[in-house]
């Protein structure tokens, strides 16, 4: 907050929060990507006013405990170097907010740019009535999946006990109790033989090198969340052996490889996987067909 009460309009509050982020070397990338969306955010939070809102009034005074808010909010921030998310309790996909804590990676997946269009052109929506999401987490990817298909039934996986406790809250907080159903297990294991029209992964895929660079903000999650193994890919990898008879026929698999892409492209060279870029020009999450999968199904499983 400036010295100066009559200066202390939610833009100059932003514009100094934004300064210091800046001044502090912090890490944007757990819902925002630069300085100016994260002081927004954490104005906006600690001084109780609405996000959502359409229309905001930039040269709206904050009052003196607003300010103070702000203020400690940032140092929180700063000297902790924990995700925003984290600090308020919660994060935003695919236009939903959900409850997160550190026993779940914040959510960011790029599969939320495209559960908002139905993960068309790509997927007949109305096929859609049995569907997986495998490594849920926060429980973000599977809930989104329930309000954007509304006659899609979602089972979701993940390893820890400690993250469906979160991914449980969120699916009370959103209602859909009824068609989201938790399951704790390795991948597909829980699951045992059935099958789905649509099956999602985010799964761990930073390298060995890449998880000894990570800023500190990832430190404050779930380690779990990224570790793929030497390559990034000992996930991707059992799944991608293990998945074709989970499908069911016509089905659809679609797996977020972000940075390891090139990994995926190098170990199976000759499998036609369609790739969807994000909004940045990078691809990002792949795409195959059951019938792909089957067809290629021995490269899979001794690789």
């Amino acid at each position: 907050m400036p010295d100066n009460p009559r200066e202390a309009t939610l833009r100059h509050c932003v514009e100094e929060v934004a300064r210091r982020l800046t001044e502090a070397n912090l890490w944007f990338g757990h819902g925002t990507d630069n300085a100016w969306d994260e002081a927004v955010w954490l104005v906006m939070c600690a001084a109780d006013i609405t996000i959502s809102e359409n229309v905001i009034d930039w040269q709206q005074t904050l009052s003196t405990a607003q300010g103070c808010a702000v203020t400690n909010l940032a140092n929180q921030r700063i000297t902790s170097r924990q995700p925003l998310a984290y600090l308020v309790g919660h994060a935003w996909f695919a236009g939903y907010r959900f409850d997160v804590d550190s026993r779940v990676i914040v959510p960011r997946s790029h599969l939320g740019e495209w559960i908002v269009e139905q993960l068309q052109p790509w997927l007949d929506p109305a096929l859609v009535m049995e569907a997986l999401d495998l490594c849920t987490g926060s429980g973000c990817i599977a809930i989104a999946l329930a309000l954007e298909f509304p006659e899609a039934t979602i089972d979701a996986t993940d390893l820890s006990a400690e993250a469906l406790v979160v991914a449980n809250q969120n699916v009370e907080r959103h209602g859909v109790s009824d068609r989201v159903h938790l399951f704790e297990g390795d991948l597909l294991e829980p699951i045992s033989d059935r099958c789905y029209n649509l099956i999602v992964c985010n799964p761990p895929y930073v390298d060995a090198t890449t998880m000894t660079t990570l800023p500190d903000e990832y430190q404050h999650e779930p380690a779990i969340a990224f570790a793929g193994g030497e390559d990034g890919l000992a996930i991707v990898r059992r799944l991608l052996a293990d998945v074709e008879p989970r499908l069911m026929a016509g089905g659809s698999l679609f797996v977020e490889v972000g940075a390891a892409a090139s990994q995926v492209e190098l170990a199976w060279p000759t499998v036609p996987f369609t790739w969807l870029v994000s909004d940045d020009g990078d691809p990002v999450i792949f795409l195959l067909s059951k019938e792909e999968l089957r067809l290629h199904q021995h490269k899979f499983t001794k690789c």
